[in-house]
């Protein structure tokens, strides 16, 4: 079944048209016909199903015959990237969103190349919020992550409160392995994971000592993500990747009618 996107703002609506770029994606790429039966999901958690009533040369309109609400995830896991160039930090939103990751926060680090022009933001949110929902419609979830404009990383510690637990990806001066340490919080908690997450990844060439201290007073851990040095993207998605699998049984959300 295919599915397309609509705004939160929408998903109350018994008829409901698509958007322009939707509209385009579904007439010339996908060519949906009256009578077809779509999912529409708008990244908050509804799921609606909806059957097209009718095509113009630039509208598609729906029918809702069948809402669905998922919860919000129970635990949180936000990604703290340093600034990547375009493509592959695209790449690290499309990998995130796959794996539920909830938050991302690309932070400008001492050695990030990357420097983003503030009269650029209105596009390149603009860009990015299209990157997530077409792997959101991709690997049908239900919840969009939320993305934020760079800021230096030490603006972002200075606020950066209410972390159950924080860890970084660290090259040098871990103290042990991401598995060793998630099993010592498991023995320290009763055997339960943190619901709250903050996982960072460095730059290429990795954050600075500065930087490294830094971090570590504001309560981030340095963890090994092994002896291979990882790019940025390959880290970020290791990082998600991991507490994706720690968290599946306790993350499954069932829909329920609403």
């Amino acid at each position: 079944m295919h599915r397309f996107y609509v705004a939160p703002d929408q998903s109350a609506a018994a008829r409901v048209t698509l958007c322009p770029r939707e509209t385009h994606h579904a007439l010339h790429v996908l060519r949906v016909r009256a009578g077809e039966s779509v999912e529409l999901l708008d990244g908050r958690g509804h799921i609606l199903e909806a059957q097209v009533v009718r095509t113009g040369r630039r509208e598609v309109e729906l029918q809702v015959c069948n809402r669905y609400r998922v919860a919000a995830p129970g635990r949180r896991l936000a990604l703290v990237v340093a600034l990547t160039k375009g493509a592959a930090f695209e790449d690290i939103l499309q990998r995130a969103t796959e794996l539920g990751v909830a938050e991302l926060h690309p932070v400008v680090a001492r050695r990030s190349v990357v420097r983003l022009e503030e009269r650029d933001r209105p596009a390149r949110l603009e860009k990015w919020h299209w990157t997530m929902v077409d792997a959101l419609k991709q690997c049908g979830g239900a919840w969009l992550p939320e993305v934020t404009w760079p800021e230096p990383l030490e603006s972002w510690l200075a606020r950066a409160r209410g972390w159950e637990w924080q860890v970084y990806g660290a090259l040098i001066g871990a103290r042990g392995t991401l598995r060793a340490r998630i099993h010592a919080y498991r023995q320290d908690h009763g055997g339960r994971l943190p619901r709250t997450i903050a996982a960072y990844v460095g730059p290429e060439g990795d954050f600075t000592v500065e930087e490294r201290a830094a971090l570590e007073q504001a309560g981030v851990e340095p963890v090994s993500l092994g002896s291979r040095v990882l790019r940025s993207a390959t880290a970020a998605m290791y990082l998600a990747s991991v507490f994706h699998y720690e968290w599946l049984e306790e993350e499954t959300e069932p829909a329920e009618p609403t």
